[in-house]
């Protein structure tokens, strides 16, 4: 068994960060995951990088963006610190300067357009990698940290975690023990950590579940806005049920691709640096928060995921918008009478509306309409829609400013903890988590 001062589970960006933090500490550091190397790693959600490295590599650099620093015990300007460390770092290991969202009249003037129509613009810097150069970074990172003496264990698949002796065992391909543990696998680890959590007697909560679609549509349609805020971040309230709908993760000329996950699949989405297509996307998420009886947004969520692969045939759907409106399925022949090419073809031609609750579907097309005033011609016959997407950040951990739960040496970090949303805010918590631990082994 390998003994070690901090385990890190996952090397995502929470888990490079937290390793980054730890460096020169003297503390003994292991990150570990289930996925490969950067280089060598095919799975969309695990491997180092996470699934950020799979994405194309946005950086929210506002604390508005991605999580709530009250909820983490902070600031919005202690997040902002973390924030500037975060963006330095990437550009250490080679991340493009291009920047968007930093023309403050543009950006108040998509914001006055967007509340005439209802719809609430949040904006803030961003900063915009690309899928390949966001590998090299992560690639560079990782083996700077192997460099500094961090250690790593890949392609090991964390089965078990046992509390002994005031510290933890890892139970997986290798065994580790730690007198720290840092827990931080991702979304996609998410709901293997609440089920450890809830075995070993750790707090938890039930929070709010993103059910919804990604939307695929002619790239010039997008332009306008894309030349103020790349992945533009606008939240509507729908007419029927007033639930909030909001887009994520835009890509700009970019992919739909497929996430395979043991029981299901999903949909994203991402956008290369050299490779460019006619088309842009976008998520459109539908915001549930459940409560009593049934609040178990994580069950409820996998309920969707699982119906909506079962029509599917084991693969995500894809249907017009047209053919949604009038609501009949779509077929490939009804596809292929579409303007635009769908870049996922590794979908099955369906009804949308057979796969997600009515309420979702009532909501997201009646934020596309919201969204058509600010992007015309979105709500177009040949609009491409692809389900399901769903963002699990579910169960949050109740935590302390450190990002530790209530048993000692046990802390959460990105979106597994229900505290964070994407690259950035991972990376926060991250650090957040391992600079405690450090400060711990100073005194």
């Amino acid at each position: 068994m390998k003994k070690v001062d901090v385990a890190i589970i996952g090397a995502g960006p929470a888990g490079l960060f937290a390793a980054e933090a730890l460096v020169g500490t003297g503390l003994k550091t292991i990150l570990i995951d289930r996925g490969q190397d950067p280089k060598r790693r095919t799975h969309l959600a695990f491997g180092t990088g996470g699934a950020g490295a799979f994405s194309d590599g946005k950086l929210n650099l506002t604390p508005k963006i991605g999580g709530d620093p009250e909820s983490i015990g902070r600031t919005p300007e202690e997040v902002q610190r973390y924030i500037d460390q975060i963006d330095a770092a990437f550009t250490r290991f080679g991340a493009p300067e291009k920047y968007s969202g930093e023309d403050p009249l543009a950006l108040e003037e998509l914001k006055k357009t967007a509340s005439r129509y209802g719809i609430e613009f949040i904006s803030g810097r961003q900063r915009h990698m690309g899928t390949t150069a966001v590998r090299d970074v992560v690639d560079r990172f990782y083996h700077h940290l192997l460099e500094q003496g961090i250690e790593v264990s890949l392609e090991n698949k964390i089965e078990r975690i046992e509390r002994r002796d005031g510290g933890f065992v890892l139970h997986g391909r290798e065994e580790i023990s730690a007198r720290y543990l840092i827990a931080a696998p991702g979304r996609a680890g998410a709901y293997w950590l609440r089920e450890e959590a809830l075995r070993l007697g750790i707090k938890t909560e039930y929070g709010p579940i993103d059910v919804g679609i990604r939307v695929e549509f002619p790239a010039e349609l997008y332009t306008p806005i894309e030349r103020v805020m790349y992945d533009a971040k606008l939240r509507v309230r729908t007419s029927t049920y007033d639930d909030m709908v909001r887009t994520f993760c835009t890509n700009p000329r970019g992919f739909v691709v497929r996430e395979r996950y043991e029981e299901f699949s999903l949909v994203n989405g991402h956008a290369e640096n050299d490779i460019k297509t006619e088309n842009t996307n976008f998520a459109l998420l539908s915001h549930i928060e459940l409560t009593d009886p049934v609040e178990d947004t994580t069950e409820y969520g996998r309920a969707i995921a699982k119906l909506a692969t079962t029509i599917g045939g084991g693969r995500p759907i894809i249907q017009r918008l047209k053919d949604l409106n009038q609501g009949r399925r779509s077929t490939a022949d009804r596809l292929r009478r579409a303007t635009i090419t769908p870049t996922l073809t590794d979908a099955t031609p369906g009804d949308i509306s057979m796969a997600l609750p009515d309420r979702v579907v009532v909501n997201l097309l009646e934020g596309l309409t919201q969204l058509n005033n600010i992007i015309p011609g979105l709500t177009a016959d040949n609009t491409f829609l692809y389900a399901p997407e769903i963002k699990f950040y579910d169960t949050r951990y109740p935590v302390n400013r450190d990002m530790e739960t209530h048993v000692p040496g046990f802390f959460v970090a990105g979106d597994a903890s229900g505290h964070s949303r994407g690259i950035v805010y991972s990376a926060v918590t991250g650090m957040i988590a391992a600079e405690a631990i450090r400060k711990r082994s100073e005194d």
